[in-house]
């Protein structure tokens, strides 16, 4: 059952809404002000906030205007509560960002029909989040299985042509009539063949394992216990080769739960995206900060490259958005993917800035423990 965080300077009136709605079963957080209200939303966001209108030192005006302004806060709807029923304060409500406002003294039938009326209107949210993912997927897969046609078409046609080259020259050794310089043209041949049939086998292999990460966008959360120290170790273990300096801040070893491997993609893939685009440079750093809190947590992803050159963030999360195509064999998929896994598998939220470089902000709700 999703949590409700209720705000009211008043003592009775918070537990009078406690007890219609933990009747119903909710879970309920109570505060007594808004400061207070916004030091629980930092440690454990609720699904629904419940405020009372008129309140000492911060409003619930106050307390939505600053809720709204965060951009990993800005989802949680707002109920607003007040003795007032006039058209002022209920347009005022709703301009700060209210969802609905309710009036006192308190029915508890009509608070608890407005209450389950938000969180079916979640819901219906996340079917359509899910469907747009869902379509996007399938527009991928299409798209890579076009990707994959060229490289494999060229790497047949490549293996073709050697098996010729090799047919003649044995022909030739077996007639005595095989020279030097048959030989030299035909080894040449032979190499140029050999060498642009595994590049091209390469990518395919990419598009394949592209695949595979595809479906693991989608699939269900795999939840498993870790530290952020364990994390960084596996992921630098898979970079210590590349040309990638990674630079960790925030790392602890409190444990917590979360879908480890898809975590690993995600920081994978936007890695895989900076070595293509970020730096002019063969290398280059990056920079990711953790915070961890009880039920979130935030990563910082920086690459100090050269930012989006010329896309905006729409076009970076367009499959086959890319300006490395080529022998590369980057095909503009990495950050879709990555987007895919945070809303999807992880269940989280992102944005993205350009601002010397490309920075995504990263907010993973956690599960409790």
């Amino acid at each position: 059952m999703p949590e409700i965080l209720i705000v009211d300077d008043r003592p009775e009136n918070l537990q009078v809404l406690q007890l219609i709605l933990r009747k119903e079963g909710f879970k309920v957080l109570a505060a007594t002000g808004g400061e207070l209200a916004l030091s629980i939303i930092n440690k454990r966001q609720p699904a629904l906030l419940i405020t009372d209108m008129k309140m000492p030192q911060m409003s619930g005006l106050e307390l939505c205007k600053i809720v709204k302004s965060d951009p990993l806060k800005k989802d949680i709807p707002v109920m607003f509560v007040s003795a007032y029923d006039d058209s002022d304060s209920i347009v005022e409500a709703f301009a700060a960002g209210g969802v609905d406002y309710i009036t006192k003294p308190y029915k508890p039938s009509e608070i608890i029909a407005r209450v389950k009326t938000q969180f079916k209107l979640l819901e219906g949210q996340k079917l359509a989040v899910k469907q747009q993912i869902s379509s996007a997927i399938s527009q991928m897969v299409m798209g890579i299985a076009h990707e994959i046609n060229t490289p494999l078409g060229t790497s047949i046609t490549s293996n073709t042509f050697l098996e010729e080259v090799t047919k003649e020259l044995s022909v030739a050794l077996e007639l005595g009539t095989l020279t030097q310089e048959g030989l030299a043209a035909g080894l040449e041949q032979i190499n140029h063949s050999s060498v642009l049939c595994s590049r091209n086998l390469d990518k395919v292999a990419k598009f394949v394992a592209l695949l595979k990460s595809v479906s693991q966008s989608q699939r269900e959360s795999e939840l498993q216990a870790t530290n952020l120290q364990q994390l960084v170790e596996r992921l630098a273990r898979n970079y210590d080769s590349a040309a990638v300096e990674l630079d960790f801040t925030g790392v602890n070893q409190d444990e917590f739960i979360c879908d480890v491997n898809a975590l690993l993609e995600v920081l994978g893939h936007l890695i895989e995206n900076s070595m293509a685009h970020a730096w002019q440079v063969t290398t280059g750093a990056v920079k990711i900060q953790f915070t961890l809190t009880e039920k979130h947590l935030a990563v910082v992803y920086s690459d100090g490259g050269d930012g989006l050159q010329g896309i905006d963030s729409q076009d970076l999360l367009q499959p086959f958005v890319t300006t490395k195509r080529g022998n590369s064999g980057h095909v503009g998929l990495s950050a879709n993917l990555a987007a895919n896994l945070i809303s999807g598998a992880l269940g989280g939220e992102y944005r993205i800035t350009d601002d010397h470089g490309l920075t995504w902000h990263i907010d993973i709700p956690l599960p409790f423990q």
